[in-house]
C-alpha cells in the first residue's frame, strides 16, 4: 500500500468531517490501526481541524435560539415535524433570505477543507525540507566518522608495527631537578632513522610557549621537532644516531640547531 498517496486522497479530511460512508470509515479505521503513520497524521489532521475551529468560532446572537424555537414550535404545530429551514433574526429578514442548514454545512465544510489542504501542503514541504537537511546531516556525519576512524586504525596500525620492531630502542625521559613529576617515552629506530615521541606527562605549556624534542649529537643539541598537542604517538625529525634526547619549553615556533634551548629543560633521557 502506497501510504502517501492514501494521505493525499483526502479520505482522512473527509473521516474526521464524517462525509465518509459507511465502507470508507471502516476502512480508515482498520488502516490507521495497522499503519502508525496514517494513525499520527490522522492525528495531525484532527488537531489543525480542532485549532482551526476555535480559532474562527463565533458566539451566535442571543436571539438566534428565541427564533429558532419558534420557528420550530410552529412548522411542528402545522406540519407535526420541525422544519429544516431555519429564519434569522428579525432584524435580518428584510434584507437576507434563510439559509438551508445543509448549504451551511457544505460551505463550512469547503472552507475548513480548505485550510487542511494549505496546512497539509505546508506540514509536508516542512518536514520534507527537515528530512532532506536531516539526511545530509547525517551523510556529511558518517563522512567524517569513517575518515576519522580510518586515521585512528591507520595510527594504531603503524604505533604496533613500531613497537614490534626489534630495532626500536625505548628511551625513558626522566623529568629533571625542577620538573619531578615530568616524563615522555622516545621510541628511536636508528636503522629506519625514525624518532617517535610518547608518553607525554608536562605541564600544559602557557599561552605563548611550545614544547621543542631536541636530540643531543656529537655533544651538542639539535632541534628534532615542535610538539604538537599530547596525541599516543607523535613522529619527529629522523636521526641516525643521538646520544640523549631531551624537551625544553621554548616560545611558540622553537629555537634553532644553532641557538640551541633557550628555555627549561623539563625531560632527558640518554639512548
Amino acid at each position: 500500500m502506497n501510504i502517501q498517496e492514501y494521505i493525499e486522497s483526502g479520505i482522512l479530511e473527509s473521516y474526521l468531517l464524517g462525509v465518509t460512508s459507511p465502507a470508507e470509515s471502516a476502512e480508515v479505521e482498520r488502516l490507521v490501526e495497522e499503519y502508525p503513520a496514517l494513525q499520527m497524521e490522522l492525528m495531525a489532521l484532527q488537531g489543525t481541524l480542532e485549532n482551526y475551529a476555535l480559532q474562527f468560532e463565533q458566539e451566535p446572537p442571543a436571539t438566534l435560539k428565541n427564533s429558532v424555537m419558534e420557528a420550530l414550535s410552529i412548522e411542528q404545530t402545522n406540519t407535526g415535524k420541525p422544519s429544516l429551514e431555519l429564519p434569522l433574526p428579525k432584524e435580518s429578514e428584510s434584507n437576507i433570505k434563510p439559509l438551508r442548514t445543509n448549504n451551511t454545512w457544505q460551505m463550512a465544510a469547503s472552507w475548513v477543507l480548505l485550510a487542511l489542504s494549505i496546512a497539509g501542503n505546508v506540514w509536508f514541504f516542512t518536514n520534507w525540507r527537515n528530512s532532506e537537511e536531516k539526511v545530509l546531516a547525517l551523510e556529511s556525519q558518517n563522512q567524517i566518522l569513517a575518515h576519522e576512524g580510518q586515521t585512528l586504525k591507520a595510527n594504531y596500525q603503524e604505533e604496533v608495527a613500531i613497537l614490534q620492531s626489534p630495532y626500536v630502542k625505548i628511551i625513558p625521559l626522566a623529568g629533571q631537578k625542577d620538573f619531578p613529576t615530568a616524563s615522555a617515552v622516545v621510541y628511536f629506530d636508528q636503522t629506519r632513522e625514525s624518532v617517535y615521541l610518547s608518553g607525554l606527562k608536562l605541564p600544559t605549556a602557557p599561552t605563548g610557549k611550545q614544547y621543542q624534542l631536541w636530540a643531543i649529537v656529537d655533544g651538542k643539541p639539535v632541534d628534532a621537532g615542535m610538539i604538537d598537542g599530547n596525541s599516543m604517538l607523535i613522529k619527529m625529525r629522523s636521526f641516525s644516531t643521538a646520544a640523549a634526547f631531551a624537551i625544553s619549553l621554548e616560545n611558540t615556533g622553537g629555537s634553532t640547531t644553532e641557538a640551541g634551548p633557550k628555555g627549561a629543560i623539563y625531560v632527558m633521557g640518554a639512548v
